[in-house]
This record gives structure tokens, sequence and C-alpha cells, in this order.
């Protein structure tokens, strides 16, 4: 008797404990149901904002409203003859000269031939030839066949 009674006090503890978990789960499940409701909510008014926004947007940016504005606020006046400057005359705007530059200026490799681009479909190695031509590596006109051991 004794072991049958201690037997089911144990499986009415473990069902007490096992609808304690269930229901905990089943709560938490309602709650992040409400939480993505409120979530899809504020998405729906910020959507509602970005469409007046836009509209604003575009009531703001009207030409005709633009060029009121323009005429207004700005004190422009159509160009005349002697204001237009020919473009030689413009002074040339400096050279911007970037790392990998000033790397090969400082090796002394700026005056190094520049070959032609080969056509489309050679099979030539382009980023070999230019190697190659920067004097970085054996020229591989004569390439060595792979061996590999069998």
């Amino acid at each position: 008797m004794k072991l049958t009674r201690a037997i089911n006090i144990i499986a009415v503890l473990i069902l007490v404990g096992a609808a304690m978990v269930v229901y905990q789960i089943k709560y938490q499940a309602v709650r992040q149901t409400a939480e993505i409701d409120k979530l899809n909510r504020a998405i729906a008014r910020e959507k509602a904002a970005i469409t007046v926004l836009d509209a604003e947007w575009a009531h703001l940016t009207r030409p005709d409203r633009v060029q009121a504005l323009a005429e207004k606020h700005l004190d422009l006046k159509p160009s005349t003859a002697d204001q237009r400057v020919a473009l030689a005359d413009l002074p040339m705007r400096p050279v911007q000269v970037d790392a990998i530059a000033e790397t090969i200026a400082s090796l002394g490799m700026t005056d190094m031939p520049i070959h032609d681009e080969p056509t489309a479909g050679s099979g030539e190695d382009l980023i070999g030839r230019t190697i190659e031509s920067m004097g970085l590596a054996v020229p591989s006109s004569d390439p060595m066949p792979l061996e590999f051991p069998q």
C-alpha cells in the first residue's frame, strides 16, 4: 500500500508540475502575441506617417511653388555675354595622387612602358604581364609545365 501511495503522490506532483509548465508556456505565447500586435500597430502608424510626409514633400517641391520662392528670395538675372568664359581660360584642377601612385613613384617605376590592352578572348594573363612589365617577376614566355607526383 505504501509503495502505490508514494507512486500516486509522485505522479500527482509530476502532473501538477507539467500543468504549471504548460500554463507558463501558454501565457508567454499570449504575451508575445500581444507584443506582435502592438508592433504591427506601430508599423501601421509609421507607414501612415510616411504617407503624410510623402504628400507634404510633394506639396513643398511643386515646380510652381519653387519658382515663386526663387523669384521672391533670390536675385537671379539672365546671364550676359561678358559673363561667359572659354573653357581654356579656366584653371585646371590639381591632380589627385593616390597611395598606390605615390608608392610606384617612390620605387622609381614611373617611366615604365604602358602596353596596349589585349583583345578580348586572347587568353593572355594580364596580371602576370603587368607584374613582368614592372620588373617584379621573371618573364613567363616559356611557362614551366606543372608536374604532379604520382
